[in-house]
């Protein structure tokens, strides 16, 4: 059974007042255009991952419901780079599938990586943000891709965590999550002041021989996830102690 008119009015009303007030970019047969998003999704070949429409977190204060209620379709198109023609994305329904305000791979093959453009509209309305796939091999020998690792620093003596980054989509509510740690890509015995809190590792007190790269490895379904941090050690030290002065040294 269809709503009545007016409460279809009034959720579009609600709907329109909820857009953020903000300078567009780019329109395009009456289509504002907001370009490329900020955020950028960078996978290993083989991983699932799921690209969420940007519309919907960060540049209108309305989420996918509400938007499908006031009569707007999100429709989604993929095209090479900037500029390059777009083309309406057929879902098979298994390996990539449209599910609410998402697409989910599952997993990602190469030929992925490309631009997603999000559209929401309808008749009167028409709102786009393309937003950046890259999937990527890992290097040679090595379980990362180079060009796709985090960089994070710590303080030599003090403590400091590293998160498993990006893992949302793959965790489950009320369980926690079976993360396995490796250290440039191999299993290590951990000593005692390194201890595993869900989604982090904490080094209690960190180490020069702390230097290095850190993978976090989750299985999901049938696939499994990988994130490498690069790990550098910042050394301070008193230059001179009357001056009260410290300098550093990076590892």
């Amino acid at each position: 059974m269809k709503p009545p008119i007016p409460h279809l009015i009034l959720l579009y009303a609600t709907f329109t007042q909820s857009l953020k007030v903000v300078t567009k970019r780019g329109s395009a047969d009456g289509c504002t255009d907001w370009s490329i998003d900020i955020k950028k999704y960078q996978v290993l070949v083989g991983e699932p991952v799921r690209i969420k429409c940007a519309l919907f977190y960060g540049y209108i204060r309305a989420n996918y419901s509400l938007a499908q209620s006031a009569g707007l379709s999100l429709m989604w198109y993929k095209s090479s780079g900037p500029g390059d023609f777009e083309e309406p994305i057929a879902f098979d329904g298994s390996r990539m599938s449209k599910e609410e305000d998402s697409i989910w791979f599952r997993p990602t093959l190469l030929q992925d990586s490309g631009l997603y453009a999000c559209v929401i509209r309808n008749s009167t309305y028409c709102m786009k943000v393309s937003i950046s796939l890259t999937v990527g091999e890992n290097d040679t020998g090595l379980c990362y891709n180079s060009k796709m690792k985090y960089f994070d620093k710590a303080e030599l003596s003090k403590s400091k965590e590293i998160s498993c980054r990006d893992i949302e989509d793959f965790l489950l509510p009320a369980r926690e999550p079976e993360i396995l740690w490796y250290k440039e890509c191999r299993t290590k015995a951990w000593r005692p002041s390194i201890v595993f809190k869900r989604d982090t590792l904490l080094i209690r007190e960190v180490r020069e021989d702390d230097i290095g790269n850190y993978t976090c490895e989750l299985k999901y379904g049938g696939f499994v996830v990988r994130r490498t941090t690069e790990l550098t050690v910042t050394v301070y030290f008193s230059k001179s102690a009357s001056k009260g002065k410290r300098e550093r040294k990076q590892y």
